[in-house]
């Protein structure tokens, strides 16, 4: 039975004897949005402040998200105000279109209060920021997106990128120079366990397997889970089958089999993130993508962490 296998049986068998997983900050903020009556629907202000979570020591940090009025925006959304709690960092929420004219740009200012509101109804981010911005949306994010910590975007095809088969967040994915988290959910919300399930990190023999491995550590500390290291056939750095505690973090080795892409496709139904590494920043880069980020941003039933030298 793989590691995801034996964490799930572990599981069920606390819950039939009776045994309650403490919640963690992540669960938390997670189901404060899936508790939500309103869940998915237009945001409205809430009568009441949504009740804070007790917040780690302030840091400069930055996570931006760029939005839109789709449905996937708004999921995107949510998991940019949850990673904005967890880390305490500030929220900038972007919305790009394509011409000034007014109507649309009221349209536009109305959208970004409506998303405020929403972050404000249900989650524990404090400082919440937006802007209204008027060109290509890529390009756009990816000017907005310098010096900041993380940037999240859905993956919806933009008419830029259509003919390419390309989407906002592959363009964004493959050239910004920092962490991407591209949320692509088929079937939100999840069911029951989902904030409990662990982060899965694809390593191979690469230089960028390290920082995979420590951005997946740290994110786990935040969020409170395990995380799982699938690794290609190929690397023999470490023994497979092992488990380890690193910093507060269990870490569960594994091999990948021979096709790591099915491997981690598969994976990622049981996880609550996949980190993954990238290489190159250039047009063919940006065309290309790598051929597991972009079977991964394409088939990933998870948000997936693109990390590492863009």
């Amino acid at each position: 039975m793989s590691d995801l296998g034996n964490i799930q049986v572990e599981r069920d068998a606390l819950r039939d004897t009776g045994e309650v997983r403490h919640p963690t900050r992540y669960s938390e903020a997670v189901n404060r949005y899936l508790g939500a009556a309103d869940y998915l629907r237009a945001p409205r202000p809430a009568a009441e402040p949504a009740r804070r979570a007790p917040r780690q020591p302030r840091f400069t940090g930055v996570v931006l998200v760029g939005v839109d009025d789709s449905p996937d925006s708004y999921i995107a959304l949510d998991h940019a105000a949850i990673e904005a709690e967890l880390h305490g960092w500030d929220l900038r929420l972007v919305h790009v279109q394509y011409g000034p004219v007014y109507p649309a740009r009221d349209r536009g200012a109305r959208l970004l209060e409506q998303m405020a509101a929403r972050v404000h109804a249900h989650s524990g981010a404090e400082v919440v920021t937006s802007r209204l911005a008027t060109g290509a949306p890529a390009t756009e994010l990816l000017a907005e997106a310098a010096g900041t910590d993380l940037v999240v975007v859905g993956r919806r095809h933009g008419a830029a990128g259509a003919a390419l088969g390309l989407t906002i967040g592959d363009r964004v994915t493959a050239r910004h120079n920092g962490p991407v988290l591209v949320v692509r959910i088929p079937g939100w919300p999840p069911g029951a366990g989902f904030a409990h399930r662990p982060i899965i990190a694809g390593l191979d023999d690469s230089p960028t397997s390290a920082t995979v491995r420590e951005f997946a550590l740290a994110e786990a500390r935040a969020r409170g889970c395990d995380v799982i290291l699938l690794h290609a056939a190929g690397d023999t750095s470490v023994p497979y089958d092992r488990i380890e505690t690193v910093r507060g973090v269990k870490i569960h080795h594994r091999r990948d089999g021979a096709d790591p892409v099915a491997a981690l496709v598969d994976a990622s139904d049981k996880a609550a993130a996949v980190v993954l590494g990238r290489r190159g920043r250039s047009p063919v880069a940006e065309a290309v993508l790598g051929s597991v980020s972009r079977s991964l941003l394409s088939h990933a039933h998870c948000p997936v962490f693109l990390v590492g030298e863009p």
